[in-house]
């Protein structure tokens, strides 16, 4: 909260760059600018991002969440593959006033933007998001930030609701099928000291024009990471997945369809059928500590299919559903050193859908090409920055076929790997995308 005592947002404007600011209160312009020294030249990178049209002009953008600060970044695309890449603005609050560039010191204590999800929540045909940022613990929380998307990519806040942990997955869901998206979040549950013992998933109704109602808690699990969804039971809902990094499991939630709003919190774990994904073990291996879920139809049975990305062992695991909210027991990939976050699509033209995986610690993006009945031909490496995390999989530059992009916080950049359309990239175009406290200002760094 900053120093007026609002706990409101601002983003920095320039034309083709947004900054919108998640963590200080609205400032004035003779306020001072930080007040710990030590957040002088202090460095965010790119830690996740989405690629999808926020402006309304027909070509992807890019959306990109920091590490240590905690901002969204929008970088406008070209349509040919290319985004903005000017840098820098005034602060601007969410109302559209301007402001001083300088942010408060409240950004350090809400340093990371874990995930986002975007969907029109209103009905006005523009993209509206909703980012899970900061927190640590049941003293230290996290919040979920709900904005609305405006003209020319900007976005003003709607809503925010504390988190009593990390606030890691986010999601928008229309659970009960009645036209209007719900709100799906969680609060990670380390097990830590003065944290959740487990994670929760928070679930709120969709009131229309986005509005949302009280929250329905769940157990997902130790360390609920992000959040997926699809039919699995096949009754005509959406059900959850949840990866739980701190565990060699997935927990999933059978939704109770048309009822899955009638109940309290106290009798959802009987309404929700809440279970267990559990990766097999590898002798000798420590934990499988599984950091991602994602739900498609890998063997093309009709059935929807789980895939985690386990950051401990190294691997991915695939679990094949019957179609009931049953699967077969995993069958797992070499993912490569800390595979950390799953992208799916069809990266070869053959209509089955493909994987994708960033490596936490590395200077690669791997891919498996799928042989249509749910194997995949053995991983192909593609470089990409150091510390890739964040990925997601769209077409940048128009031309029917998926791109790779990927957010690199250890070295603060973003990569975009253009595909063919045949299962193959055209070489990898790194860009700079830090951000460093200059002044009490941010501005942008690359080293």
């Amino acid at each position: 909260m900053g120093r007026t005592g609002r706990p409101d947002q601002d983003v920095m404007w320039r034309p083709h760059v947004a900054w919108l600011v998640l963590t200080v209160g609205l400032l004035s312009a003779d306020e001072p600018v930080f007040e710990r020294p030590r957040l002088e030249g202090y460095v965010g990178g790119p830690y996740k991002l989405l690629v999808r049209d926020f402006t309304g002009d027909g070509h992807a953008d890019v959306l990109t969440g920091y590490r240590n600060l905690g901002v969204l970044q929008l970088a406008v695309g070209d349509g040919r593959g290319g985004v903005s890449d000017r840098s820098g603005g005034v602060l601007t609050d969410l109302s559209g006033r301007e402001r001083d560039r300088s942010i408060d010191s409240t950004c350090w204590s809400e340093p990371h933007v874990h995930n986002l999800h975007a969907a029109d929540i209103n009905g006005d045909s523009r993209l509206d998001i909703v980012v899970g940022v900061g927190g640590l613990s049941t003293v230290k929380t996290g919040r979920v930030v709900v904005a609305l998307g405006e003209a020319g990519g900007r976005f003003r806040k709607l809503v925010e609701y504390q988190v009593p942990s990390e606030a890691k997955g986010v999601r928008f869901e229309d659970l009960d099928r009645d036209g209007r998206l719900d709100l799906l979040y969680t609060a990670r549950g380390s097990g830590y000291k003065q944290d959740l013992t487990v994670g929760e998933l928070h679930i709120r109704r969709g009131l229309g024009r986005g509005r949302f109602g009280t929250a329905i808690v769940l157990p997902a699990g130790r360390s609920a990471y992000a959040i997926d969804t699809g039919d699995l039971n096949e009754d005509g809902f959406p059900d959850v997945v949840i990866p739980n990094e701190h565990d060699d499991r997935a927990t999933f939630c059978l939704s109770p369809g048309k009822e899955c709003f009638s109940v309290v919190t106290k009798d959802a774990t009987r309404r929700w059928a809440v279970k267990v994904l559990p990766a097999t073990p590898i002798p000798g291996k420590r934990s499988h500590a599984v950091n991602d879920a994602r739900i498609a139809d890998f063997n093309g049975d009709g059935h929807l299919d789980v895939v985690t990305a386990n950051l401990g062992t190294s691997t991915i695991s695939i679990f094949a559903g019957r179609g009931d909210g049953t699967f077969e027991k995993d069958r797992q990939l070499e993912a490569g050193k800390n595979g950390a976050f799953l992208g799916l699509g069809d990266l070869d033209g053959d209509k089955d859908i493909d994987l994708a995986i960033t490596h936490w610690t590395e200077a690669f993006v791997s891919v498996f090409l799928n042989r249509g009945d749910g194997t995949f031909a053995r991983r192909v490496d593609l470089p990409s920055g150091l510390g890739s995390y964040g990925l997601d999989i769209a077409d940048l530059d128009r031309d029917g076929h998926l791109d790779l992009v990927s957010a690199n916080y250890r070295d603060n950049s973003i990569s975009i790997l253009r595909g063919r359309g045949d299962g193959t990239f055209r070489p990898t175009v790194t860009l700079p995308r830090g951000l460093r406290v200059t002044g009490g200002r941010l501005v942008p760094f690359a080293p």
